[in-house]
């Protein structure tokens, strides 16, 4: 059992500074509000807090592009009929949940493919040309060879002549001749040279014009890939085995990219969060086993333990939010479902204490520092608010016990008691 709690009810109290005063408000419309039924708490049990159930791992699934929804995935319904696949449905990784029209997207692709086919195609003309270059290369380098060749001969045949022309070997004709043969032979050589010379500048020329078109071809291809990116994200895929929680989306709906189109969980496990004063922060410690029970699951426990303590207290409520991390594999917790959460207490006097919510605490009007519920009263058949001071005593979790004031049984407010004043009429909702 935790210590006395008027410090912590004073910090949860600030926001409730005022009661209000006495007075007639018949002739105004009734005020809202919920009650509680005042309770006795058993002997044996410990704290007890309130906490809704959430799933441990939750994500927004949203498309990455734009577009109007052509499909939903499909499953067979109870009535043996194909229907959507809808909240409560489980899925599985990689399983495609919804696709927008890939039209727009797959004439990019189309598009970007055939500049692919075009620089390939060019790419293949350039290459024969390139290699009719190479081939004309070697034809002139083979054809300057032979004019080499006729030049060295018509060279060495001109220096013999000249040497036998000093010595009055052969006559001036034979000379001339001969001169005459090394000149052309000199001419056909530089032609040949020429001819190699403009046939390697052209073969250049036809090889940079292949690294041209490959580089194209190469951008073409990236464009492709970068095409096919958007195009495969028109379909929008699972990422792990999940609960659908929500589908926010339609066939024929218009999307926008990050528009969330489904809520998904996984509920192997589940988490239970609530919120504890500062009194009782010394009993709660990571890794203690709590029990869980839910009206949904009459009779049933579950059993917990605590993965998380909040560091610091909330700046409004002051209270410490304390996590709780159950076992799911039966899918028996449902996301959302209200559960009652008992924690080890230290036992109390024999017999029991009274209790009422934490929330139904009001600061005293006419007792400065002490304070006050709104009990439900009956008056002439109509409902009407009475404030009444009381004693509190000790906090058990998101309740306290009151020493004075009240009785078990009678209902107090608890949504709306801030907003009250003395004598009000108000009228009890769900």
């Amino acid at each position: 059992m935790i210590s006395k709690s008027s410090a912590v009810l004073g910090l949860l109290l600030v926001a409730s500074s005022f009661t209000g005063c006495k007075g007639k408000l018949a002739e105004q419309p009734a005020r809202p509000v919920r009650t509680k039924a005042v309770e006795l708490l058993s002997a044996t049990a410990g704290a007890r807090y309130s906490a809704s159930i959430t799933a441990s791992n939750q994500i927004e699934l949203a498309f990455k592009v734009g577009g109007y929804v052509a499909a939903i995935q499909q499953v067979r319904g109870v009535d043996g009929q194909m229907r959507h696949v809808q909240a409560g449905d489980l899925v599985t990784k990689g399983m495609v949940l919804a696709n927008v029209r890939q039209s727009d997207y797959q004439v990019k692709v189309n598009q970007a493919q055939s500049q692919v086919r075009e620089a390939q195609s060019g790419i293949e003309t350039a290459q024969a040309q390139s290699k009719q270059a190479d081939q004309t290369v070697e034809t002139a380098r083979a054809q300057m060879a032979e004019a080499q060749a006729a030049y060295n001969r018509a060279k060495l045949d001109f220096e013999r002549a000249t040497n036998l022309f000093a010595s009055h070997s052969i006559t001036k004709t034979d000379y001339d001749a001969s001169k005459t043969q090394r000149d052309v032979a000199e001419a056909r050589l530089a032609a040949a040279q020429s001819q190699v010379r403009s046939a390697e500048a052209g073969a250049k020329v036809a090889r940079a014009q292949v690294n041209s078109i490959q580089a194209k071809a190469k951008t073409a291809a990236e464009v492709v890939n970068e095409a096919k990116i958007p195009l495969g994200d028109t379909s929008l895929r699972a990422p792990m085995n999940s609960t659908i929680l929500r589908r926010d989306i339609e066939v024929g709906s218009m999307v926008a990219p990050g528009k969330p189109a489904f809520l998904l969980a996984d509920v192997t496990s589940v988490k239970a969060v609530f919120g504890v004063p500062d009194r009782a922060m010394p009993n709660l410690k990571l890794g203690m086993p709590m029990t869980i029970t839910t009206e949904a699951q009459s009779g049933a426990e579950f059993r917990g333990q605590i993965t998380a303590i909040a560091p610091a207290a909330d700046v409004k409520s002051r209270v410490f939010d304390i996590e709780i991390t159950i076992p799911n594999s039966k899918n028996l917790l449902k996301v959302g479902m209200v559960v009652s959460i008992q924690g080890e207490g230290e036992p109390m006097t024999a017999g029991g204490v009274t209790i009422i919510p934490l929330n139904a605490i009001v600061q005293s009007k006419d007792q400065p520092g002490s304070y006050a519920v709104f009990v439900l009263t009956t008056q002439n058949g109509k409902q009407v608010a009475r404030l009444r001071n009381v004693k509190l005593g000790d906090a058990y979790g998101n309740a306290v016990a009151v020493l004075e004031g009240v009785k078990v049984g009678e209902q107090v407010i608890t949504t709306g008691a801030t907003l009250l004043i003395d004598g009000e009429l108000v009228q009890v909702i769900p």
